[in-house]
This record gives structure tokens, sequence and C-alpha cells, in this order.
């Protein structure tokens, strides 16, 4: 009798106190080679958290509209640094391969997949945070700003129950990243909590249509923040479902480095959503360099 109560109260103490442990979340896509490269490392506790807005700019080569609108989304990028979570997402008919010029396809799979969603978007225009759900959308009017200025700012001063943290190492020796991902919530949130990761790369110079130019054709423009694939599922992998206050995990991938790609150049971006909701709970950014 005395060995069942101990054994009874041994499992009461491990599985009440897993809450509070760094869980490690398994994923089928870009598995993280643990047998190659150890176990994943340790994220400090967080005792605040802190809301990143995550801002989706649909854009394209040809959109002869989208350079002045996109100087502006990168000025805001720029003042509020790691705060505002930028993805470039090249996808729609502007952002289609045509003529001598342009000739560099920066669609991908998920990018028109996340373009499906928008029921008739148009370029340039930005999902912020995803308010109002996966088909809602905000013009990119660089003659008005302040609409989609307020919402950006707006949503930094929410609440939010979890703070995300990120850790990226590049291997050269096996041409991968290795990219993880820890979540802490500090308060309790009821649902589905899916993680999504995404790679995006700076400085990719190649043409671009810009109607507010003479020629408009600029040859050696400068793309910035321009999504190049998923590293989780597109619409995320699940990290929880209706985590209690205390609960941590740390999700973690391998991922082939494309020789498209210049890995310095290369930021991880993650962000945290509802997976009945969409509604972004928090977003980081992670620099490889």
């Amino acid at each position: 009798m005395k060995k069942t109560i101990l054994s009874l109260l041994f499992f009461a103490l491990l599985f009440g106190s897993c809450d509070q442990i760094e869980n490690p979340v398994t994923v089928a896509k870009n598995k993280y080679r643990e047998d190659l490269y150890g176990q994943a490392p340790t994220f400090p506790t967080i005792t605040v958290a802190e809301k990143n807005v995550l801002f989706e700019e649909f854009t394209g080569h040809l959109c002869g509209f989208c350079p002045p609108s996109t100087s502006l989304a990168l000025a805001l990028d720029a003042e509020l640094g790691a705060r505002m979570v930028t993805v470039a997402i090249h996808a729609g008919s502007l952002a289609s391969t045509g003529g001598t010029l342009f000739q560099t396809d920066y669609t991908t799979p998920v990018g028109n997949l996340y373009w499906a969603q928008l029921n008739g978007g148009f370029n340039p225009t930005a999902r912020i945070d995803r308010l109002g759900g996966l088909s809602s959308y905000e013009y990119l009017d660089p003659a008005n700003p302040s609409n989609w200025q307020d919402i950006v700012t707006n949503q930094m001063n929410v609440a939010t129950p979890v703070q995300l943290q990120a850790n990226c190492e590049y291997v050269s020796a096996d041409n991968v990243f290795n990219i993880h991902m820890n979540s802490q919530f500090l308060q309790g949130y009821t649902g589905n909590v899916n993680l999504v990761v995404l790679l995006v790369e700076n400085h990719l110079i190649s043409p671009q249509e810009d109607y507010s130019q003479t020629p408009s054709e600029i040859e050696e423009y400068e793309h910035e923040h321009v999504l190049r694939t998923n590293v989780s599922e597109p619409m995320g992998n699940l990290v929880i479902n209706s985590p209690s206050a205390g609960f941590t995990a740390t999700t973690s991938f391998t991922i082939p480095v494309d020789a498209s790609w210049e890995p310095t150049n290369m930021t991880v971006i993650g962000y945290l959503v509802d997976a009945s909701t969409h509604a972004v709970l928090n977003a980081i950014e992670y620099e490889i360099n």
C-alpha cells in the first residue's frame, strides 16, 4: 500500500509540473536533427510579454504603385525595429515573370496560398496581425499612411499572453539552418495555438516597376524581407491546446539552405496564431549573420 501511495504521488508530481518545464515540440516537416546537432538550446525565463506586430506586405515587381508604399513600410520597420515583424509576399499577377527585365521569380507556394486567402486582394496591401481574419487587408496608400501606421502602433500596445524567443545557427559544413523557437505563456489561453516559421531574405537586387520614377523600370532595385519559404507547415504546427500560465515549449527545425539564398542575408520569422480565429498572439524575427 505504501509503495502504491508513493507511486501515485510520484506521477502526480510528474504530470502536475509538466507546464513548468521546457517541452520539445516534435515536427515532421524539416525535423530538427538532434542526432547530429545535440539538444536544443535552453532559453531564459521571461517575466513580461511584449507584443510584436506581424506585417504581411503583398507586392510584386510589376506593381508600379508598390515602391512608394514599400518605402513607408520599410521606414516604419526601421523605426520600430524588432517590434514590427515584416514579410514581403510576392504574389498575384503583378509578381509573375515577363519581358526582358522581370525574370526573377520571387513567388512561393506558401506566398500563393496566403494570397489566395485574401479572396480578391491586390497590390500593394498588407495584413496586419491578421486582424479581421485571413481575408482582411489594408490598402497601403502612401498618400495616407496613418491608416495602417496607427494599426501597427495600436497593436504594439495590445496585451499578449505569450512571449516568443528565437535562436538560429547556420551550419556551413552541412549547409543547413538549425532554428529554435521558444514559446512561454505568462497567462493561460483557451484554444489551439500554432507556430508558423518562415524564412525571408534581404538585399535582393533585381528589376522593379516604379511609376514614381522616370524611367519607371528600375533595373537595380533592392527588395527587402522577401518571403523565401515556409519552415513549418504554412498555417503552422500545433504547439499546445489551451496552455495554462507557466507553460513553455521549444519547437526546433533543421532546414537545408537553398543554393539561391545568401545565408547571411536571411531572417527567421516566427509567429504564434490561434488555429481557429487566425489571430496573431505574438511574432518575432531573428537575423542570421
